[in-house]
């Protein structure tokens, strides 16, 4: 259950900090009520870093804001895919393949794969009301 609570608490973090606070700024973050859950999606496997491989799975939950679900789900699986340059975990690397007009970062997993990651319009030096993202959940 921790090592749960511990991924679930990782995957929120790093989207949020990826989406809308890189630049280190202070933000207001969207209201809830406009994020919307766009489900699971099944894609590549990953490993929660630090638990033996004993937390893994091949499942992500996508969130959208000023995206479609339809989009947000099709990139959050063809994303998860991907090599990151780095494999510090809780770090966040830039991550190529995103629709267009979008910049993608993402956290690594045990192995350097996608754990989690976020893609919004523009830079990460300000926060976009258009802005997807997706997590491992077990």
């Amino acid at each position: 259950m921790k090592a749960f609570s511990a991924l679930l608490l990782v995957t929120a973090v790093g989207c949020l900090a990826v989406s809308a606070a890189v630049a280190g700024q202070r933000t207001a973050f969207t209201s809830a009520a406009s994020v919307k859950q766009c489900g699971k999606v099944t894609g590549a496997k990953w490993v929660f870093p630090k638990t033996g491989g004993k937390v893994t799975g091949n499942k992500y939950g996508v969130t959208a804001n000023g995206v479609s679900c339809a989009k947000a789900r099709k990139y959050a699986v063809k994303l998860s895919r991907a090599k990151l340059a780095g494999k510090i975990p809780g770090h966040s690397y830039p991550l190529k393949g995103g629709p267009k007009g979008f910049t993608c970062y993402a956290n690594p997993d045990a192995n350097g794969k996608v754990l989690a990651g976020s893609c919004q319009i523009g830079s990460l030096k300000v926060v976009s009301h258009h802005v997807f993202s997706w997590g491992g959940r077990p």
